[in-house]
């Protein structure tokens, strides 16, 4: 199952934009990244590839299909970054952007990085030269 929440800073700053904008939509897209924009509801076009994911405080977030199964079974936190985001995203201008972690199902395969590093180096692969 995947849940969503939002740190209090995410929540404070949908709270302002709602109070400037009115009524907003979040979108995730991404192949190459996470791209995480929020604009005025009636200002972003859905398509039959966004599904909702929940809400944050009444502003729903939509996630493209094609990312659907990355973050599946896990909690997406939605935050504020600081620095430059997406161009046309309503935080931008305040020099912030809404970025979207998880924390993953810990029921799903861990990997144990002590026991990685302790198994040592992968064997080498024999280097064949192209260039002569």
């Amino acid at each position: 199952m995947t849940t969503l929440t939002a740190t209090k800073a995410a929540r404070e700053l949908i709270a302002e934009l709602t109070g400037e904008h009115g009524s907003l939509t979040i979108h995730v897209s991404g192949s190459y990244g996470v791209t995480v924009i929020c604009l005025k509801t009636d200002e972003l076009n859905l398509g039959a590839r966004d599904v909702l994911m929940g809400t944050i405080d009444e502003v729903p977030l939509f996630l493209m299909t094609s990312e659907i199964e990355y973050w599946r079974g896990s909690t997406l936190i939605l935050d504020v970054a600081h620095g430059v985001g997406p161009g046309f995203s309503l935080e931008g201008p305040r020099g912030v952007h809404f970025t979207l972690r998880k924390r993953a199902n810990p029921s799903k395969r861990v990997w144990d990085a002590n026991a990685i590093l302790a198994a040592g180096a992968p064997p080498s692969l024999p280097f064949k030269d192209t260039n002569r």
